[in-house]
């Protein structure tokens, strides 16, 4: 039974936590000077009270995209989702949570809806290494064969109107189509905040993962039907199989199942493997192979890497990355050996980073970790993260600059003027966004939104982080929108650059929290179950 201090907790998850991207376990997709924490429950419930317009109700709302670098530099766009659209959506899973509350339970699906210490409710945790082995051994026991599978592009296929065909199953929905049903309402919402698309759903909040997985654990549900072993990551399926033709049927039945819900699986990526194979890739082995023999050793037994060591291994992981043609090779060995770098080894191994992250954006996130560990930036790094900026700004990769825009924030440094330039003719929201918190001279940047305002709706949709945040400063001195949801979000002092300072709002979601608390320790002192 879900307590009202649940409920609280899912909705402070989907507002607060959840709403831009923010679902990897370490380091976020975005830099963590973007915050969402003050858009709260209070927040979400008065723009969900606000009217639409005639057109917004038969077209929606279109969000801003954060394109970020992949191991293979290639893009993937993930969502800022506008803030009316999501306050739509999220209000109506929290008040209809009840009826999809399952999502949470499935024994077969490893990434689910788990409220964490941090707030959150979706993070993407592939759980600890050894975990992950025992669990492996087990399921393959006596096992010919392994499938692995996986769906064709799982977030940006799926069709809207397959949401009530998944919460109350296909002949149902459709008898019911077009009724003010809860069902029919969740597919309504989540079109809403796409520019009232019914092909794909935005990548990055945890709404758009609750719907993922509200309908991929009914096709799990005909997998366990017929008696597969299987687990499931997202969208990635993992079937241990007693003989070949099994292994075939498995790959057979689950394409046919996506189908019912217009999904495909990504025949590069699914494949049949015999057994024994090893748990893990071989390039993971590999570099696992090139530690250092002390690195195995207990904990407080001299992990440390020297500079050297820390060198001579990135240099190892970059000819496997060469000859890998899947899986995130440096990402893994920085990730690997990040935490272990002797504090004198600090600056070296920084040196190393910067230079991969040149070539690859998604390295940088690490250059943020080491230059806190070396507690310092020297001069050189300002130049090289200024000549990264200005590379990625030509690339149109939203990473590339947020990322280096953000260190260089947090080291009261700023970008030179080339690179300021460069940013914004990328046109690209969310780096300009951050650069305008840099900035005492803002007026390119206001130059700028002022191309935006003078578009429609939808090109203004695309742009609304930055427009809201020069609204919210008064370098916009009218709402550029007809609409009352950048006065509502300013009334409530919501800021997405917050930094340290606290809004109302969140001091109002302290004191509810501690009223749970206080609630909580009187039953203990009553005998009472809570």
């Amino acid at each position: 039974m879900l307590t009202l201090n649940d409920e609280r907790n899912l909705y402070e998850a989907l507002t607060r936590r959840n709403y831009f991207p923010n679902q990897k376990e370490t380091i976020g997709e975005l830099p963590p000077c973007l915050d969402t924490r003050q858009f709260t429950p209070e927040v979400c419930e008065a723009l969900a009270a606000l009217d639409d317009s005639p057109s917004r109700r038969r077209s929606g709302y279109d969000l801003v995209e954060y394109k970020a670098t992949r191991y293979n530099n290639v893009p993937r766009a993930l969502a800022l989702v506008h803030p009316k659209a999501h306050a739509f959506l999220t209000k109506h899973i929290h008040d209809n949570w009840g009826e999809i509350n399952s999502i949470q339970d499935s024994e077969h699906s490893i990434i689910k809806p788990e409220q964490r210490q941090d707030g959150r409710i979706m993070v993407m945790n592939y759980e600890e290494p050894i975990v992950q082995k025992r669990r492996y051994n087990e399921a393959s026991f006596s096992k010919r064969f392994r499938v692995k599978a996986d769906i064709a592009n799982c977030f940006n296929s799926i069709y809207t109107h397959a949401i009530p065909w998944a919460a109350v199953g296909v002949e149902v929905a459709k008898r019911n189509r077009g009724n003010e049903l809860w069902y029919n309402k969740l597919d309504m919402f989540q079109r809403k905040s796409k520019r009232g698309e019914t092909q794909g759903i935005p990548i990055g909040p945890a709404t758009s993962s609750f719907i993922a997985e509200l309908i991929l654990q009914e096709v799990d549900k005909k997998l366990i039907e017929y008696g597969f072993l299987f687990e499931r990551y997202v969208d990635d399926y993992q079937c241990f199989c007693e003989s070949y033709e099994q292994a075939q049927q498995f790959i057979l039945i689950l394409g046919q199942e996506l189908a019912v819900f217009k999904l495909t699986l990504n025949l590069n990526k699914t494949n049949i493997i015999a057994l024994p194979c090893p748990s893990e890739d071989d390039w993971i082995l590999e570099l696992i192979g090139a530690l250092p023999n002390r690195f195995g050793k207990p904990e407080g037994q001299n992990h440390q890497f020297n500079a050297a060591e820390a060198i001579t291994f990135i240099n190892r992981a970059i000819v496997v990355n060469k000859v890998t043609p899947d899986g995130s090779v440096l990402k893994y060995a920085i990730q690997l050996i990040t935490p272990h770098i002797d504090d004198l080894a600090s600056h070296d191994f920084l040196s190393v980073v910067i230079n991969l992250a040149w070539h690859y954006p998604i390295l940088i996130p690490y250059i943020a970790q080491l230059i806190d560990k070396s507690e310092a930036m020297p001069d050189s790094y300002l130049e090289q993260l200024d000549r990264i900026i200005i590379e990625n700004a030509k690339q149109l990769r939203s990473d590339g600059m947020a990322w280096p825009l953000h260190i260089l924030r947090e080291n009261q440094q700023v970008p030179s003027g080339e690179a300021i330039n460069a940013v914004i003719a990328s046109r690209d929201c969310v780096s300009i966004t951050i650069l305008h918190s840099m900035l005492e001279d803002k007026r390119s940047i206001v130059d700028f939104a002022q191309t935006i305002i003078d578009g429609d709706d939808y090109h203004k949709d695309n742009y609304w982080l930055l427009l809201y945040q020069l609204f919210l400063f008064g370098d916009l001195q009218e709402n550029p929108y007809e609409d009352e949801v950048f006065t509502v979000l300013k009334d409530y002092s919501v800021n997405f650059i917050p930094g340290e300072s606290t809004t109302e709002a969140e001091l109002q979601c302290e004191r509810i929290r501690m009223g749970f608390v206080a609630e909580a320790f009187r039953n203990v002192g009553d005998g009472l179950e809570f």
